[in-house]
């Protein structure tokens, strides 16, 4: 007779069918990213090979980082977190996103520290109550700036981002205003996720994201070629910083969460 399923087994499990690596392979910072670009260069930089499953991932000892390509949108955000936080150690998790820049301060190949997150995704309500707000972890999140401050010599664009699984919203109206209204500074698939499964679940959480798109301006809706233009220009920009956010991080020896996960009692 099979044993009963375990939670903490379970998710170590996917991690491993997912990623085709061993759990004892994935070190303490990870870094999660959305597009192949990513985990190439992250893998050409450090000399470490890729290992392929429904992820992609290059796990380098040298630097205490494995990066994670774990796709587009909530749910999958929803499901790695879930995951890592049964890692037995595991000092932080920087999701390295882009995002479309709404304010009129942005411009394409501007980073991002968010500093909050409106929750207009389905994941995170199965882990929050409506009313608690996506944050970020403060340490982490103050390691981030002074890692910028100092690699950059200017002060890195900080604010409220918009996490929504509505696709097609560009097109919608009432929307677009509803996220002028509210001093939105950028928008993306998962940031709000990832932050409120980090605080439900006791997982440090930050993100530097990369402004892709304009998608309020005349011609600035991503293209195909715009796209592969971002990649070309930013890519290693933007991973440079993320590898350097979790050096830092390790540095300062920050301590190891408790991450006994208890689910929370929502109300219908």
């Amino acid at each position: 007779m099979p044993k009963p399923l375990r939670p903490d087994s379970y998710a170590r499990n996917t991690l491993e069918r997912y990623t085709g690596s061993k759990i004892e392979d994935f070190r303490s910072n990870i870094i999660l990213c959305n597009f192949p670009r990513y985990i190439e260069s992250f893998s050409i930089h450090t000399g470490n090979p890729i290992l392929s499953g429904y992820w992609d991932i290059v796990h380098d000892n040298t630097r205490d980082i494995t990066i994670i390509n774990s796709g587009v949108g909530s749910p999958n955000a929803g499901i790695v977190m879930h995951c890592l936080s049964y890692l037995d150690q595991i000092n932080s998790v920087l999701q390295l996103g882009m995002c479309g820049g709404i304010d009129d301060s942005c411009e394409v190949g501007d980073l991002i520290v968010p500093t909050a997150a409106i929750r207009d995704e389905g994941t995170s309500r199965h882990y929050l109550p409506a009313n608690v707000p996506a944050l970020p972890a403060v340490e982490i999140t103050r390691i981030m700036t002074q890692v910028l401050l100092r690699e950059l010599e200017s002060c890195p664009k900080a604010g409220i981002m918009y996490t929504t699984d509505y696709r097609m919203w560009e097109f919608d109206k009432e929307f677009i205003e509803y996220i002028l209204k509210h001093r939105i500074l950028a928008i993306d698939m998962e940031i709000a996720t990832i932050f409120s499964i980090g605080y439900a679940l006791n997982v440090p959480t930050a993100a530097l994201m990369l402004i892709s798109d304009l998608p309020l301006r005349t011609g600035g809706i991503k293209s195909q070629s715009s796209a592969n233009e971002i990649f070309n220009i930013y890519t290693a920009k933007h991973l440079k910083m993320g590898v350097k956010i979790c050096e830092e991080i390790s540095k300062q020896s920050l301590p190891f969460p408790s991450c006994n996960f208890v689910p929370p009692v929502l109300e219908k």
